[in-house]
């Protein structure tokens, strides 16, 4: 020990040299993690400005005996089901994007039971915003194919257009899941190990 330096002064720079060792380890654990968070925070973008899009869109036209009703996307079952892909997608990629940074503050590892949900997780979520897109997209053009084009079919085509750019979105949602995948099924392997 040097004859200038104090027991507290030594213990001092134990206690600096422990946490700048654990900032880095967090640091070098963080970095493999940066990719697929943003990924996965792209996908949650994507997913909620599809279920905006999709839940606000409705419009206005008249029943079968002449009174005014208003169509909302919830009152078309495909469409329904792409509400359901979008809120669903969004929780898992929350709650994925949650226990990962979780996991990173804590220092440990991520473990084997985490890197097999991540995995399996991602391709039932995949499939099922997958479906939802190609469901909303196949029954807006198949719709709009059908379609006259006076005037109360100019609103019924304005609210399927707005329908086609939700499914659209969902659709880069799907895409971008499908990124997910794959980077969880690289890290399958290295992250099961451990």
């Amino acid at each position: 020990m040097d004859q200038n330096q104090t027991p507290s002064t030594t213990t001092m720079n134990q206690n600096q040299t422990s946490s700048t060792t654990t900032i880095s380890s967090l640091m070098i654990g963080l970095k493999p993690l940066v990719v697929p968070l943003v990924i996965r925070g792209i996908t949650f973008i994507f997913l909620l400005v599809s279920l905006i899009v999709i839940a606000t869109d409705s419009f206005d036209t008249f029943d079968i005996y002449g009174f005014p009703i208003k169509v909302e996307s919830t009152d078309i079952h495909v469409y329904r089901y792409m509400i359901s892909a979008d809120v669903i997608g969004m929780a898992y990629t929350l709650l994925l994007v949650v226990l990962t940074i979780f996991q990173v503050k804590s220092g440990s590892p991520i473990d084997s039971g985490l890197a097999y949900f991540e995995f399996y997780g991602d391709k039932i979520i995949l499939f099922l915003l997958a479906t939802g897109a190609a469901a909303g997209l196949g029954l807006t053009v198949e719709y709009k194919r059908l379609m006259d084009t006076d005037d109360t079919t100019q609103q019924i085509q304005n609210f399927m257009n707005i329908a086609n750019t939700s499914a659209s979105l969902l659709l880069m949602g799907s895409l971008f899941s499908v990124i997910s995948s794959f980077s969880s099924s690289l890290n399958l392997p290295k992250r099961s190990s451990s």
